[in-house]
């Protein structure tokens, strides 16, 4: 923080994890063809050679095997992989989305192309072997014991015909089962689409955000603003102790998906607003949680919080470098650094999350 103007702060002991292995609830997968041979897993270092993953040691196992299931079927039936330099081929990732508390698995598959060729039999080929999954992670002997099995719920045909690094598409078919599964985390209820934005790793986001509750201080009447809401998780975390809770988020999709999951747990003191921050902002707050993307806040965005004047700001950020610049420009604007405390999310990486407390002088 130094090489940004901010100097002399205490940063705390990183928070980790007791167990700090098979914790991501999420791939995606691109698939490549190499040698004749479907690829499926994640790109070499500097290259877009694709790795096939047959093993991974920090998402769940179940996961990494239906991935490996649903790569079989593929190059049984005969399916080319994309090409990024010709834009041609039909099959480009593999989305695999699961949920700890409920069991539940989403998958999807992402295509160059209208439709997959007998999409409806590939999907329900995958859900077939289901039970080849459980065996599969059962005989591994560094697998995690699991009491309860994992089911497949959906299985979604994304369509993205872009020629872009853009993973996917717009517009989602259904080829089995349901569009969404269901999670839990902190005593909530998240329906989760494809498409959806949820923490990869829900165990160590509970510790994130009992963080976030604790710096806030609420006593039951504050206003707070959860700006850069996604789908509304820190703002539901608040709900219980603040007056009122507004979140604003950008992508209406993460909207639509958090006001379906605030009337699914009849919260009530929960409002969503899509849009800019700078232009959707009220004009008073007693608490603001700021939770950008990497990037960190837009220099509009900080003017606006500013000016709401809030008595605590909590900043998460996934990006030190981005932290460091915009909490030089919060104390400029009489707000004292009182806490940064890092949160280890994505063990055995070089990625940190970390949670700081400013209060106004």
């Amino acid at each position: 923080m130094e090489k940004q103007g901010i100097a002399g702060i205490k940063v705390e002991p990183t928070l980790g994890m007791k167990e700090p292995w098979f914790y991501r609830n999420k791939i995606q997968f691109p698939i490549r063809s190499q040698n004749n041979r479907l690829q499926m897993g994640y790109f070499k270092q500097k290259t877009h050679e694709v790795v096939n993953i047959k093993e991974c040691y920090i998402q769940d196992p179940f996961l990494t095997e239906v991935a490996q299931i649903a790569r079989e079927i593929f190059e049984e039936r005969g399916l080319t992989a994309y090409d990024e330099k010709t834009g041609q081929g039909l099959l480009r990732h593999f989305i695999g989305r699961s949920g700890f508390q409920t069991h539940e698995l989403l998958l999807g598959i992402v295509i160059n192309g209208k439709g997959l060729p007998a999409g409806f039999t590939v999907a329900d080929e995958i859900k077939k072997r289901e039970r080849l999954l459980h065996r599969q992670v059962s005989r591994h002997q560094d697998y995690p014991e699991y009491e309860g099995k994992r089911r497949i719920v959906g299985i979604i045909q994304n369509i993205n015909t872009a020629r872009s690094n853009v993973i996917m598409g717009n517009q989602n078919t259904k080829l089995l089962g349901i569009p969404f599964m269901m999670e839990k985390m902190g005593g909530f209820t998240f329906k989760i689409g494809l498409l959806s934005f949820f923490q990869v790793n829900p165990l160590q986001a509970e510790r994130l955000y009992d963080l976030v509750e604790k710096y806030a201080e609420l006593t039951g009447t504050e206003k707070v603003v959860d700006a850069y809401a996604g789908i509304g998780t820190i703002a539901f975390w608040l709900s219980g102790k603040a007056g009122e809770v507004v979140g604003i988020e950008e992508r209406p999709e993460a909207v639509k998906d958090a006001k379906q999951n605030i009337e699914l747990n009849e919260l009530t003191k929960i409002r969503m607003e899509a849009g800019l921050i700078e232009k959707t902002f009220p004009g008073k707050a007693d608490v603001v949680v700021l939770d950008p993307p990497r990037g960190g806040c837009s220099e509009k965005a900080l003017k606006v919080t500013v000016r709401a004047r809030p008595r605590i700001i909590i900043y998460v950020s996934c990006n030190p470098e981005t932290l460091a610049r915009d909490l030089k420009m919060l104390t400029e604007h009489n707000y004292k650094i009182e806490k940064v405390q890092p949160v280890d999310m994505f063990p055995q990486t070089e990625h940190v999350e970390a949670v700081v407390k400013l209060r106004l002088s």
